[in-house]
């Protein structure tokens, strides 16, 4: 039986760890090919051994977030409760391809730190259109708005979580029902590597520059609905390439945390400081306080 198990974690740790690998290496090929798309705001030269540091942890970050992926069969089956009536809850907003378990620690920390009304959902499959995927985000935010009592929310949101948040914004009438998105690693402007997925759904709609993304940008602009946007990017990100497709234009705040991967900012300590340094920049009232850590 031991030995069985002993297999079974090698084999996951070498999958990741080569994958891991893998997208870096696409990476580091961007940065090459295309530096000037690569470059963002507030970048600084990349050393080698904070980089290294960085593959180890989004190593360790990507074979977490695997091993948890299955707990959504419990996390989903939770009924929503508020834990304080009319507190506007966060609503944690996954990427291609995860689940609501994506974010079991960051929801589990943010309780801990003082926020009451913290909520991760699911939407599935990956292969359906970006739009309808969408449409189950604002299914998600009127559940849970209706059951905390709250106005509005605000949404944290990972990887593709946030072009579906903006499109929801736009035409999916979530506009006036959200006051503040975060996104996590989002790819405003597409990813290359939405390339190697099969063309269909929404992994061919998150290709960079694709005609769903020019809609977004096109009919709206960066920030729609009225709600305030900051986007926590990292030029270390080893799944939204170019680096520049995470940085939003119009009245954004964009902020970098360096040598971060893709999955790693899911768990960092450095970027959790940060969606509270956000949440809590507004009218006082509407904050709660901070307990310490």
């Amino acid at each position: 039986m031991m030995e069985l198990v002993l297999l079974l974690v090698t084999l996951l740790l070498t999958v990741t760890g080569l994958q891991t690998l893998a997208f870096y290496a696409i990476w580091y090929y961007e940065r090459r090919t295309r530096p000037d798309e690569a470059r963002v705001p507030g970048e600084t030269p990349i050393k080698v051994w904070p980089g290294l540091l960085g593959i180890l942890v989004e190593w360790a970050s990507i074979t977490f977030l695997v091993v948890t992926y299955p707990l959504r069969l419990l996390h989903d089956a939770s009924p929503v409760r508020a834990r304080k009536q009319g507190e506007p809850p966060i609503i944690l907003v996954h990427g291609y391809g995860g689940d609501s378990a994506n974010f079991l620690l960051m929801q589990w920390r943010l309780k801990q730190r003082g926020w009451d009304n913290v909520y991760a959902v699911s939407y599935t499959p990956p292969t359906m259109n970006a739009r309808k995927l969408a449409q189950q985000v604002v299914d998600h935010v009127d559940r849970i708005l209706a059951a905390t009592g709250a106005e509005k929310a605000y949404l944290i949101c990972h990887s593709m979580g946030g072009p579906l948040t903006r499109y929801a914004l736009q035409h999916l009438g979530l506009a006036g029902k959200v006051e503040k998105v975060v996104t996590l690693g989002s790819p405003h402007a597409g990813s290359s590597i939405a390339n190697l997925f099969p063309a269909m759904g929404a992994a061919a709609q998150m290709r960079y520059r694709s005609a769903f993304i020019q809609e977004l940008e096109e009919q709206a602009g960066p920030t729609p609905g009225g709600a305030r946007f900051y986007s926590i990017y990292s030029n270390f990100d080893n799944f939204v390439l170019p680096s520049s497709t995470a940085v939003l234009g119009g009245e954004a705040q964009n902020i970098h945390v360096p040598y971060h991967g893709h999955c790693a900012l899911l768990y960092s300590n450095r970027v959790l400081a940060e969606i509270e340094a956000c949440l809590r920049e507004g009218p006082p009232e509407a904050i709660p306080s901070q307990s310490p850590d």
